[in-house]
């Protein structure tokens, strides 16, 4: 079966969809299928000049990759944003007309849009199509009171959204409740399948982090990796976790990434002896840093539980951290599976109560690796889902 996998971002660019995707790829392709993959030359954050080089045509593997030309520093440009969507969606239109795939698979970025074109000429050509949800669009403006969400904006997006999930052979979703909140919008019998998102990898490639990150001898370290955006509630998870300080000054609470909170964070708690920034690294580095930790953290604002997923959690889990999640003004303790944002928790102010639960795990040094086969469970599924889609011959 010949498989076209698409997205905006794609390895060696930095965004974690981009790590995801080349292990989708590779998954199917061991599988047996011919993939290939179409997406844009690196420009998540400012790119590495080798990375500005990634070859607009590659074989990686058995992937077939193509990649079109962008805008760099878009992040800080809204005018370079549209151009790199409109310059993306044209060419992935043509590009889908020109191969004509048996199956093809888009995400959510760039939202709403990316997806209805590739299952428009998905449908023009033949194609099952399915959708792979990182996050529920426009329902994320809609709760993050965004002028997307609101009056004439939400109503268009929501109706060409509609029109992709009808399309759609198959609807990825990664937690029960993103789930409900597609089934909210009232359309009948959407073909959709849980899988929350595989755990990142570094493909082979070696690196360590600079020395002065590594965690010191005697501390227990609690770490928030990845993007420190403004819909994580982070001056809430650092308050919580401050309140054990006193009690506990062996902790320390490590922010390592970037995003827009990271100014305000930092202006408050950089001076903090037992809070550490430690800036943006490639995941090669980074999972070394991860895996010395003591505690995962998670931390999401409010209702953003319903449209998204945090990837960071099955990255968490497949380096056996421990993880505390921050979400609707509670702690919840994750021990085994997609968790049940939903559940019943512990109060924001409440994080020292349960770290004193944790502390015979910490102290013993003995980590909850509840699923030591995490990522394999999560390709079966995937490799379930497209060879349900086989085409009769």
């Amino acid at each position: 079966m010949r498989i076209l996998l698409t997205h905006r971002f794609f390895w060696p660019d930095t965004a974690p969809y981009a790590l995801i995707l080349r292990k989708i790829g590779d998954i199917l392709a061991n599988d047996g299928h011919e993939v290939s993959v179409f997406s844009s030359q690196p420009s998540y954050r400012n790119a590495s000049q080798a990375e500005k080089s990634s070859p607009k045509r590659e074989l990686l593997g058995k992937l077939s990759v193509r990649r079109v030309t962008v805008i760099q520093g878009e992040k800080n440009n809204p005018l370079a944003r549209i151009f790199n969507v409109a310059i993306y969606c044209f060419w992935l239109c043509l590009h889908i007309l020109r191969v004509k795939p048996d199956v093809v698979m888009a995400s959510t970025y760039p939202p709403v849009i990316a997806a209805w074109c590739a299952s428009f000429f998905a449908k023009l050509v033949g194609a099952k199509f399915i959708y792979h949800v990182m996050d529920i669009h426009p329902e994320v403006s809609k709760f993050t009171n965004g002028f997307l969400g609101k009056g004439v904006p939400l109503r268009i997006l929501t109706w060409l959204d509609n029109q992709t999930l009808r399309r759609s052979s198959k609807i990825i979703v990664l937690s029960e409740d993103m789930k409900n909140t597609l089934v909210e919008r009232g359309l009948d019998n959407l073909p959709l399948e849980i899988i929350e998102n595989l755990p990142l990898e570094d493909f082979g490639e070696q690196g360590q982090p600079p020395s002065e990150f590594l965690k010191p001898k005697g501390k227990i370290r609690a770490i928030f990796a990845g993007n420190l955006g403004k819909y994580q509630n982070l001056h809430l998870l650092a308050e919580g976790i401050a309140e054990c300080f006193s009690a506990y000054p062996n902790l320390e609470l490590v922010f390592m990434g970037d995003g827009q909170a990271l100014a305000e964070l930092k202006e408050k708690w950089e001076r903090h002896p037992q809070i550490k920034f430690f800036p943006f690294l490639p995941y090669q580095q980074a999972k070394e840093i991860m895996r010395e930790a003591d505690i995962g953290l998670v931390s999401l604002a409010p209702d953003i539980y319903r449209v998204a997923y945090p990837s960071k959690i099955s990255t968490y889990r497949a380096l056996g951290l421990p993880i505390l999640v921050l979400v609707e003004g509670k702690w919840i303790h994750v021990t085994n599976g997609c968790p049940n944002f939903d559940k019943d928790g512990l109060g924001p102010d409440d994080f020292k109560e349960l770290f004193n639960r944790l502390q015979t795990t910490l102290s013993g040094d003995k980590k909850d690796v509840e699923v030591p086969n995490l990522a394999c469970a999560l390709s079966a599924k995937f490799i379930k889902i497209f060879n349900s889609l086989v085409l009769p011959s």
